[in-house]
């Protein structure tokens, strides 16, 4: 659902922020004490790299440039968690300078995802379209930019997709707006950093050894004290790309609540980064809206990595 959270930071006297700060850094657990040895950096340096990625964004950027393949579905539920309506298309991206489009082919379709007039019935299955597989040649490039500074057209779709970018791309940062839910997205402040176990490790990812990055909420405050009930953030161990990204989302209250879980997988090739796998599952509960619990997985291949 297009719902967006908004944080603000709270200031405080310089010589208080300069204690409260380290709590981040002390509430890390490292799986090893020579874990950053090789790299010469240490967990205050990896946690900013952490906050000021930009390689995963940047692999959403190649995605809309870059030609490729891609299979998409999609699927809608009802409150009992029966299928009411679904798609699935195939699509070949295409580029030609500066400009990229797509061909889309429907493989299947059931159910009423759309209306009479060809709109969209769900806020969600709209959106996906939109960012993943828009209908117009647009124009594209690599060239990456901060998603705090990008200029926001004024229609509440354009705001609502901005947002959407923000709690993908920066996770744990603050983003200002909706009350309530935004103070308890912020996982790295220091009003939070009581609510999670963090942990960095060295694992196998896919073959490559990689740095682990997981932030989960602690059992007794997952329920109410917080927002994202988990967050891990696989990186290339060489070249620091973000080569996996999974978290979770969940509030209820009285005025709205959502469930939301996303898993992206990355691969890297000549150097250049771009998505293999999306995974969403999300319900969304908000007042005069309808209800929403849609599922979608896109798998991308093919990339034509050159222009």
């Amino acid at each position: 659902m297009k719902i967006v959270v908004l944080i603000s930071f709270s200031f405080i006297s310089s010589f208080l922020f300069a204690q409260e700060k380290e709590k981040i850094y002390n509430s890390i657990q490292l799986d090893t004490l020579t874990i950053f040895a090789e790299n010469e950096f240490d967990i205050k340096t990896f946690i900013h790299r952490i906050k000021d990625d930009t390689t995963f964004y940047q692999a959403f950027i190649n995605l809309r440039y870059y030609p490729h393949k891609a299979l998409g579905n999609l699927w809608v539920y009802n409150r009992r968690e029966k299928e009411k309506a679904a798609e699935k298309i195939s699509v070949i991206q295409h580029l030609n300078k500066s400009y990229m489009w797509q061909d889309r082919k429907t493989i299947s379709s059931s159910g009423k995802l759309r209306t009479k007039k060809g709109k969209y019935r769900f806020t969600t299955a709209e959106i996906y379209y939109d960012i993943f597989f828009p209908s117009d040649t647009i124009p594209v490039s690599t060239d990456i930019s901060n998603v705090k500074e990008e200029s926001v057209e004024k229609s509440k779709k354009s705001k609502y997709i901005h947002d959407l970018k923000l709690m993908m791309f920066n996770p744990g940062e603050d983003i200002s707006g909706v009350p309530i839910v935004g103070k308890k997205m912020s996982i790295f402040d220091n009003d939070m950093v009581q609510y999670y176990d963090y942990k960095v490790s060295i694992i196998t990812f896919n073959g490559m050894e990689c740095y682990q990055f997981a932030c989960v909420a602690k059992p007794e405050y997952k329920k109410y004290k917080t927002v994202i009930k988990y967050l891990t953030t696989v990186f290339h161990k060489e070249t620091m790309m973000v080569l996996n990204r999974q978290y979770s989302m969940r509030y209820k209250s009285i005025l709205f609540q959502f469930d939301v879980k996303i898993n992206v997988r990355n691969e890297m090739s000549n150097g250049i980064i771009t998505p293999l796998s999306i995974s969403y599952t999300g319900y969304w509960d908000i007042p005069f809206k309808t209800q929403e619990k849609i599922a979608f997985t896109i798998v991308n291949s093919d990339y034509t990595l050159k222009d």
